[in-house]
């Protein structure tokens, strides 16, 4: 009888709809391995269930790979599944540690797998692209030494651990021909679509936009073009109702936002919720004339992207970078120059019926992608080694 695995998957887990609970939740109801998740130390973490054996092991500070190894050797699993998001092991600071993490694990003898979320082309990485994340001018961090950063992350990943999985082609792509990772070591695996309850409700005269309120997301495009819609009296009832929390360091970014909302003369429009949590989210879909996810920079699969699916929306997107490929223009989504958000709202409100079709196919979609299907590529993974 072959021996059942014991996989170690290192992740943040929250808040509430992070992929990782997704992924390990659907990990754990498969019964293939035994799942331990090292996240950290938040005690939260602690009430999620049915995502395996949680484990709050690390601090956000420089110390969390020094932890996490001190808990590998207790545990000795036979795969270790590492997550990798630049933020989410604490501030800059420790993001350069990172490598270190499946080096020590390769060292002691360990199977290592690392996702990479994000990447960006190299040509991207200017002033400009730095500002999307700041407010604060630094000495050390300009576009000479984000580039080296990234490569150092990257390559560095790449060499000190046995496979990378990254979401998109166009992902794979960018660490092969921009930061040299060996595509050898690349597998693709989409993101799950999580399976929800829908609940039955009549559409409502908005739309919805759910993420978080900093300057990378293009909000503000959203916004004039909102603004541009209402000016035609045929659409002055529409709504816009905008959920989602901000970044610890890009709390401004919020405050421009709703500064530009009363510049623009939208508040009496503009309904802005800050953070909900799941269980109140499936209403606020249920009855959206579709969402709206607007971005200034694409450097990954989007979180808001996979959410909207689960709930079978009609989605317009930002057409850049990684929508393009997530998204089949005017097949299961829409994708809108950034120019020109006025139009593809009123393109929305205009054709109910293209809309229906949209739905229908973000359905059949998220079958295809469930989180169940997206677990068991996974699992293979796991198991080839």
């Amino acid at each position: 009888m072959k021996k059942r695995l014991k996989v170690v998957y290192v992740s943040s887990m929250l808040p509430s709809g992070h992929f990782s609970q997704y992924l390990t939740n659907a990990i754990f109801k498969a019964k293939a391995v035994d799942l331990i998740v090292y996240t950290d130390r938040n005690e939260k973490n602690l009430l999620i269930k049915d995502c395996g054996l949680i484990k709050p092991v690390w601090p956000k500070n420089l110390l969390y790979v020094f932890y996490t190894i001190k808990e590998v050797l207790k545990d000795t699993p036979d795969v270790i599944h590492i997550q990798q998001e630049f933020n989410m092991y604490g501030s800059i600071i420790t993001a350069a540690l990172f490598p270190f993490m499946p080096f020590f694990f390769v060292l002691l003898g360990y199977k290592v797998i690392v996702t990479i979320h994000a990447a960006v082309f190299k040509k991207q990485v200017n002033k400009y692209f730095i500002s999307l994340f700041t407010h604060k001018k630094s000495f050390y961090i300009n576009p000479t030494t984000l580039k080296f950063f990234f490569f150092y992350t990257y390559k560095l990943t790449s060499i000190l651990s046995h496979q990378l999985i990254c979401h998109t082609k166009l992902m794979r792509d960018i660490l092969v021909e921009d930061y040299r990772v060996d595509p050898n070591k690349i597998i693709i695996i989409p993101t799950g679509i999580p399976e929800k309850k829908i609940p039955r409700l009549p559409k409502l005269p908005y739309f919805f936009y759910f993420g978080y309120m900093v300057k990378r997301k293009g909000l503000e495009y959203l916004l004039r073009g909102f603004r541009k819609l209402l000016n035609n009296k045929k659409y002055s009832h529409i709504k816009l109702i905008m959920a989602g929390g901000t970044i610890s360091g890009q709390e401004k970014a919020f405050e421009e936002i709703v500064l530009l909302i009363k510049k623009l003369r939208l508040s009496e429009s503009i309904e802005v919720k800050g953070f909900v949590e799941e269980v109140k989210l499936g209403k606020l879909y249920a009855q959206a004339l579709a969402v709206v996810i607007p971005a200034k920079v694409s450097m990954g699969s989007s979180g808001p992207l996979y959410q909207a699916q689960s709930y079978n929306k009609c989605i317009l997107a930002s057409r850049i970078g990684h929508f393009e490929e997530d998204i089949s223009d005017m097949k299961d989504g829409i994708l809108v120059d950034n120019r020109h958000w006025d139009q593809g709202l009123a393109f929305v409100i205009d054709h109910p019926g293209k809309v229906e079709e949209i739905e229908a196919a973000v359905k059949n979609k998220s079958r295809t992608k469930s989180i169940k299907n997206i677990a068991q590529k996974h699992i293979k993974v796991y198991e080839s080694f």
